[in-house]
Formats: structure tokens, C-alpha cells, sequence
């Protein structure tokens, strides 16, 4: 259930319209109180130098002039966005879009025009040229031309922090701030629970006879898999009294027959079982960091590829990211990963899953990278670094192996794309280095 609630936060966190539109609903109730304000302002307050003095032909044009430049700004503003988020993802990747929209600063902004015109439209409804002086809503007035104000201020702001997101740094460390708050939430210490090593592996946790006795559910979905609701699966097999064994996790896509659900003993898989299965895996249009953490180094990584690309021959920026997937690595290593299998509460297996390995995460953050920097040398030499760094944070002999596994891949990709003597010994004493680390 916090998956699935998570999943829906996330969808409208990461949306460009929730923040506006609670915006603009808050334009509504903002204007029915200044009008009442007005109702109610005795006529010797209403002469204070900082409220509006004017009559209701004044006021109306004040409060014209304001919608329109608001509507004016708005579209400019609009335009602007376009054009930078298509040169950003052009350079970054489309992906990080996402992340731009669902940036807070830009929804508050953009509420704050749509605010301000929902405002200034219903408070120009109460103004008519026959009205008296006296009845004219000055409070109202003087709030929407200090709406005016504000927004000119939230342009400036705007134009700062659109100018910041499309430095490879900035998108680079928001990215990253992503992925590690996925490390913390996902990945427990290991004062958090069981110990990765004493944790038993799906292999062991499943009846002898499981193969022999089980059925196989084949998924109906088509799409992401964006987060699989383990403890309302531990629920429903306690309740049959079943095991329940999938071979998908959260990032995968899956379709009709590609993904299953391996369910013992298999006489109890029935429609009603197959339907309370498939209802706890929750299946998208596109990826999410719910439960997927090569979903945010992935962005790292398409950083790192984009900036290695013939056309924009940028190493530094790659540089930039192996240093930030290094530090998350060096992060994944101090934590348990997720666990494969999940018990009820008198500690019976049942339910086995598919968790990323250490392996795994390693793959993800270095062979694109390593792909497409094999003729930089100073990438290369940079990657054998981090890995060098990463050893002082092995605690399994999985995690060693895996590292030195990919330092003898990057110095072989280094060897054969470096074309000058000098690189080739830089690249070997980083590799030797790594592999001293490692021992």
C-alpha cells in the first residue's frame, strides 16, 4: 500500500499542473476573501495611502492592465521554457525534463501567474462604472497589483533558476540528490535489519519440491513494472497458505507472456488468486524511482554518454558524473541491498522476488560509460580511479569481484582506444593501482 501511495505522490509530484491548479484554486478563495474584506472596511479605513484611492473606472483599468501583462508574461515565460528544455534535453537528455517539471520552484512560479490572472478576472467582475467610490473593493485592488509585483520578482527568479538547470552541474547534482534520496529510502544499514550475509537466497528459501508442485501465472500487463507491493503479496499468500516466486522487479518491462509468477502449491492458482497477484504490481507507461534505483543512474549515465558523444566531446561533464555515481556506489556498498525474500509474521517464506545485485548496479554505472569513452583517456583513467576509491569500502567478496571485474574490462577498452604511448602507461598504472586496492 506505501508503494502504491508513494508511486501516486511521486506521479503528482512530478507533474506540471498539481501545484498550479491548488494554486489557482487558492486565486479563488483569495479573492472571495479581499472582496468580503471590503465588504466589511469601514469607509475612513479605506483612505489609508497604501490602498487603492481610485474610482471603479480606475480601478478596472488598473486591474485590465495587470491580467494582460500577466497573460502577456505567462506566454513569454511559456516560450522561453520550450526553447530551453529543448536545447537541454538535446544536450542532457530528454529525461531530465522530468525532473525540470517536476521541480518545485518552477510549479510555484508558473502558479503564481496562473494565480494572478484567475484573480484579477474575478474581481473585475465586481467592478462596473456605476458603482460608487465607496463601494469599490480596494483592498482587492491594491492585492492584485501587489500580485503584479510579486510576479515581476518570480520572473527574475524564474529566469535564474531556468539559466542554472541547464548547467551539466546543476542538472548533474540534482540528479544525483535523486538517486541518493532513493539509497536512503530503499537500501536499509545494517542496523536497520538482517545482515546481507545472513540473509537466505531464493534458491534456499523455496520448498525442495517447489519446481515439481508449482503453477505458473503468465503476467497480462504491458508496461514498466514501477513497484511491486511485497507486503500485500506476503499478505495474500499467507492468507492461501502459498508461496509465491516472481521473476520481474520494479524497471522491467514486461508484456503478455514475457514475466511470470511461479505459485506453490500450483492447485491453488485460480482466477481470483491470478487477479489479487496481478493487482499488486503495479504497471506504468514509463519508469519511476519508487522502487527502481538504476532508474536515477541511468540519468547519470545518459549525462555521461550524451556528453561523450562526437558531437558535443565533453569530458569533463563524464568526468563529473563518474565521480557522483562513485560516491552512490560507495553508498550502496555501507548499506544492505533489498532483500529476495520476504516472510510473514511467524517467519515462513513466502514470497521470493528478484532484487539488483551489487553486480548489477556496477554494470549500470560503467559499461555505456565505458562504451563510449574508450578513446578518452583521462574518462577511462577516471573510472580506474573511483574503482580504486570504491575499494576501501568492500565488505563482501561479491562486491571485490565485481569491482575488479570491470577495472580489467575499462583498462582493456582504455589500451585499444588510447592511440599515444603516454595515455597507455596513465591507464596502466591507474589499472595497477585498482588492482592493488582490491587485494
Amino acid at each position: 500500500m506505501l508503494s502504491r501511495l508513494y508511486n501516486f505522490w511521486t506521479t503528482l509530484r512530478t507533474s506540471f499542473w498539481f501545484v498550479p491548479t491548488l494554486m489557482a484554486v487558492g486565486a479563488i478563495g483569495l479573492a472571495v476573501i479581499a472582496l468580503n474584506l471590503d465588504a466589511t472596511l469601514p469607509e475612513e479605513k479605506a483612505r489609508q495611502f497604501w490602498l487603492h484611492s481610485g474610482g471603479p473606472e480606475d480601478a478596472r483599468n488598473l486591474l485590465s492592465t495587470v491580467f494582460s501583462s500577466m497573460v502577456t508574461m505567462a506566454t513569454l515565460v511559456i516560450s522561453i521554457t520550450m526553447v530551453v528544455l529543448t536545447l537541454a534535453a538535446s544536450q542532457l537528455g530528454p529525461r531530465l525534463v522530468r525532473n525540470f517539471m517536476g521541480d518545485l520552484r518552477t510549479q510555484l512560479v508558473f502558479g503564481i501567474f496562473l494565480m494572478t490572472i484567475i484573480y484579477c478576472l474575478l474581481v473585475l467582475r465586481t467592478l462596473n462604472s456605476e458603482l460608487d467610490i465607496s463601494a469599490v473593493p480596494h483592498i482587492a485592488v491594491t492585492l492584485g497589483t501587489a500580485l503584479a509585483l510579486i510576479n515581476l520578482f518570480a520572473l527574475l527568479f524564474f529566469i535564474h533558476i531556468l539559466a542554472r538547470s541547464i548547467i551539466s552541474d546543476t542538472a548533474i547534482r540534482r540528479v544525483d540528490r535523486d538517486l541518493r534520496n532513493a539509497i536512503s529510502r530503499l537500501l536499509p544499514t545494517e542496523s536497520d535489519g538482517q545482515s546481507l550475509v545472513e540473509r537466505p537466497t531464493a534458491d534456499d528459501a523455496l520448498p525442495a519440491d517447489f519446481e515439481e508442485h508449482a503453477a505458473s501465472l503468465w503476467l497480462s500487463g504491458e508496461g514498466y513494472v514501477q513497484a511491486i507491493e511485497y507486503e500485500r503479496l506476503v499478505e495474500i499468500a499467507c492468507r492461501h497458505k502459498a508461496v509465491i516466486r516472481l521473476d520481474l522487479r520494479a524497471g522491467h518491462f514486461i508484456f503478455r507472456g514475457s514475466h511470470k509468477a511461479d505459485i506453490y502449491p500450483g492447485r491453488l492458482l485460480g482466477p481470483d488468486l491470478a487477479t489479487e497477484i496481478e493487482g499488486a504490481i503495479l504497471i506504468g507507461e514509463e519508469r519511476t524511482p519508487v522502487q527502481d534505483l538504476e532508474f536515477s543512474m541511468r540519468h547519470l549515465v545518459e549525462i555521461a554518454v550524451r556528453a561523450l558523444s562526437s558531437g558535443i566531446n565533453d569530458p569533463f561533464t563524464a568526468i563529473a558524473v563518474i565521480d557522483r555515481l562513485g560516491a552512490s556506489l560507495s553508498e550502496m556498498m555501507r548499506r544492505d541491498l533489498q532483500p529476495e525474500v520476504f516472510c510473514d509474521a511467524a517467519g515462513v517464506v513466502r514470497v521470493v522476488g528478484r532484487a539488483s545485485s551489487f553486480r548489477g548496479f556496477v554494470d549500470v554505472a560503467f559499461h555505456q560509460i565505458r562504451q563510449a569513452a574508450a578513446t578518452h583517456p583521462a574518462v577511462i583513467i577516471q573510472m580506474l580511479s573511483i574503482i580504486a576509491q570504491l575499494a576501501g569500502n568492500v565488505r563482501l567478496s561479491s562486491q571485490r569481484d565485481a569491482l575488479l571485474d570491470h577495472a580489467i574490462i575499462i583498462a582493456e577498452a582504455g589500451r585499444r582506444g588510447a592511440s599515444e604511448a603516454s595515455d597507455i602507461a596513465d591507464i596502466e598504472r591507474s589499472y595497477q593501482a585498482a588492482q592493488m586496492a582490491l587485494k
